[in-house]
């Protein structure tokens, strides 16, 4: 399908032919990436320096204050282009980033560029003794946002410059309180020429010589045109941005393996813990093991000593029982011998007195009764023998009484020594109660454990919960770090593929151009030759003139092709570098059906896909709103595409909130660009609010 470009505005092609071409400025240094990378002002400025240092090619370059990343990129650029430039940084002993970091720096500058670079440690007045005048091409100005010495370090370093010297300020279009920079610029852009970058904090270029190569002055030229000025800012700020994303991506690296070391980390703690847990189980569980067994055992003992308890009780209460039968026999054979003696002892004085009253009488009768004292006294003898026999008999009941105290008495040492052995059993006893008593206090303190320990698992589980969860939120922001490296890879090789497609169309463009300049020069000498011979052959002017006018149309011609490539080429720009504003048009919505600017098959099903997963495109609507395109079976397989080439500029919708022909009469630099509606609405409109309907 053929597709057609929107007409170019009348005074477009004026705008184009005033328009330096990025071509003039293309150089292969811009392209480069820095070896040095590190956060600095300079950093998305790199681009544009290392063009700057091939531009002016400078014998000596100087850096007032110290900043590594801008010294090193100039030093880089010296270096590739072996231009035996001296790179000199000027600044005190202490860098902000601290000593550590003005040994690195000391450390890389003599690794990789000993013999060009040089740090120079004083302040930047003191040292502008120690350079000639007209020696320095190149003079960098690190300066903060707050400086307000700019106007004051140019002065006294004005006379140092040589007549190709330029002057380069960073953060001149930083306008937070407390800023100071961007008004010395503004002061100083009235007395010298210049070219300002607006990203990353801005960027101020200041030519001080007269003698300036042509690339700087072409440069310079771009100011006479706003949409040449907007592309030169605009291929640097991209290029800019590769250089810090570079960095980003650094950063996020070295975030995610710390990120990933932590969760290592943690990871390895929650191993730790969960072994700790499993090992204060398996603890647990002998401890319930050791404590059954020592339950086990209790009860065992408790028994034993109920049953040894019971068996002294039942010895106790039978050795007290023979006590006491032993107690009441001793009393009554104690009681039996002393009565026995006094009935022993009576009879003996009874007899002894009824003797004595015999003898009393038998003496005063004695020779009266002489025969019967001696039978008085037979029977005393007699009597005697029987006192014998009684006392005989008193000693044998006193000795049985001797045996019977010797056993009661080894019977009271028989209850004594099972007294006494009663009285070990019971020491014994409280021994082995004292020891269950002690056994029942490590089992309460093993309970005691065992609940501290089911606590302490407890917190474990919770801290293990704890960890897990932080486990998920590490892996989450690993994820989204991962997602983010991916999408800053990707936008940084869009941003590349599209700089290099812009500048191998602007190379296209400018072989065109430079092609018909030639046919343009060349029909100008034929336009003079027949002039000359107008002159000299007047029968043939007016043939001449019809010649004339013939190569003026075909000028005409070409330079209207020319401007139709050039707008072709802006239209196409205009998708891949949102960034960059399209030149604005004043002509009205064009009345004629348009189609949209040919576009790469890539191009158009990513579109496609764009608008598809868009809510402002209802397919069924579309189909069922538009009958025509319904009936036709190749456009109704694809209503996305349909809309994308052909109905978006018909004036068809896509959804009922969406009015095409709304937005084309109300935004006529949507139709200065060509570029669809509704894709021009989501990539850009949206954001800048238009209205999409009345």
């Amino acid at each position: 399908m053929s597709q057609q470009q929107h007409p170019v505005a009348p005074h477009a092609s004026k705008d184009l032919g005033i328009k330096p071409s990025i071509n003039t400025l293309a150089q292969g240094s811009m392209f480069w990436q820095p070896d040095y990378r590190e956060a600095s002002p300079w950093l998305e400025h790199l681009p544009f320096l290392f063009w700057l240092v091939e531009a002016l090619r400078p014998q000596q370059a100087v850096g007032l204050g110290v900043d590594s990343v801008a010294h090193f990129a100039v030093c880089q650029a010296a270096s590739r282009l072996r231009l035996g430039t001296r790179c000199f940084m000027v600044g005190g002993h202490e860098t902000p980033a601290g000593k550590q970091d003005a040994e690195a720096i000391r450390a890389y500058a003599a690794d990789h560029f000993a013999t060009i670079s040089q740090w120079l440690e004083a302040t930047p007045t003191r040292a502008i003794d120690q350079f000639d005048d007209s020696s320095v091409d190149l003079l960098l100005l690190h300066v903060e946002a707050d400086d307000n010495s700019v106007d004051y370090l140019l002065d006294r370093w004005l006379s140092k410059l040589s007549s190709q010297g330029v002057v380069v300020v960073p953060g001149v279009s930083r306008r937070e309180p407390g800023c100071l920079v961007f008004r010395a610029f503004e002061t100083l852009k009235a007395r010298y020429p210049h070219f300002v970058f607006h990203h990353a904090g801005g960027l101020g270029v200041i030519a001080v010589g007269n003698d300036l190569p042509p690339l700087l002055k072409n440069l310079l030229g771009a100011l006479e045109s706003v949409a040449s000025t907007q592309v030169v800012q605009d291929v640097f700020a991209r290029l800019g941005r590769s250089c810090q994303d570079k960095v980003t991506v650094r950063y996020q690296q070295a975030l995610s393996q710390a990120l990933e070391a932590r969760v290592n980390e943690q990871a390895s703690n929650l191993a730790t813990a969960e072994q700790r847990v499993q090992d204060q189980s398996e603890q647990l569980q002998r401890v319930g093991e050791e404590r059954e067994k020592l339950k086990v055992r209790l009860e065992q003992q408790e028994s034993r000593f109920a049953q040894e308890r019971g068996r002294l009780a039942e010895r106790v209460s039978s050795l007290e029982e023979f006590n006491d039968e032993l107690k009441k026999e001793l009393m009554r054979q104690r009681e039996q011998g002393e009565r026995q003696a006094v009935e022993a002892r009576e009879q003996s004085e009874r007899q002894a007195n009824e003797a004595r009253e015999q003898r009393e009488r038998y003496a005063a009768e004695s020779h009266e009764y002489a025969q019967a004292l001696k039978t008085s006294e037979q029977s005393l003898n007699q009597a005697q023998h029987e006192v014998e026999e009684h006392k005989r008999m008193l000693e044998t009941r006193f000795g049985e009484l001797a045996k019977l105290t010797s056993l009661l008495e080894s019977n009271e040492k028989s209850l004594r020594s099972a007294h006494d052995e009663n009285t070990g059993l019971t020491n014994k006893l409280q021994k082995t109660e004292s020891s269950l008593q002690a056994r029942f206090n490590e089992l309460g303190q093993l309970t005691r454990k065992l609940q501290e320990a089911d606590q302490r698992i407890g917190d474990v589980e919770k801290n293990r919960a704890d960890l897990e969860q932080q486990l998920a939120q590490q892996k989450k922001a690993h994820s989204e770090l991962s997602a983010q490296l991916k999408a800053a890879n990707e936008r940084e090789k869009e941003a590349l593929n599209a700089v290099d497609e812009r500048f191998r169309e602007l190379a296209v463009i400018t072989d065109l151009l430079e092609k018909n300049e030639a046919q343009r020069e060349r029909l100008q000498r034929e336009l003079e030759d027949t002039k000359a011979a107008n002159q000299k052959l007047e029968l043939d002017a007016k043939a001449r003139q019809e010649t004339q006018q013939q190569h003026e149309r075909e000028i005409k011609r070409q330079s209207h092709e020319l401007a139709e490539l050039v707008k072709q080429l802006e239209a196409q720009r205009a998708p891949s570098l949102p960034e960059v504003a399209a030149p604005q048009v004043e002509s009205p919505v064009q009345n004629s059906v348009a189609k949209a600017p040919p576009l790469t098959k890539r191009a158009i099903k990513r579109q496609v896909a764009l608008i598809e997963k868009s809510q402002w495109f209802d397919a069924k609507w579309y189909l069922a709103q538009y009958p025509d395109i319904a009936r036709d079976s190749k456009m109704s397989a694809d209503p996305a595409r349909h809309y994308l080439l052909m109905g978006g500029f018909e004036g068809r919708d896509p959804c009922p909130d969406f009015n095409s022909a709304y937005y084309l009469e109300h935004n006529p630099d949507v139709v200065q660009s060509g570029i669809n509606p509704l894709v021009h609405y989501i990539k850009f409109g949206e954001k800048e609010q238009r209205s999409t309907k009345k």
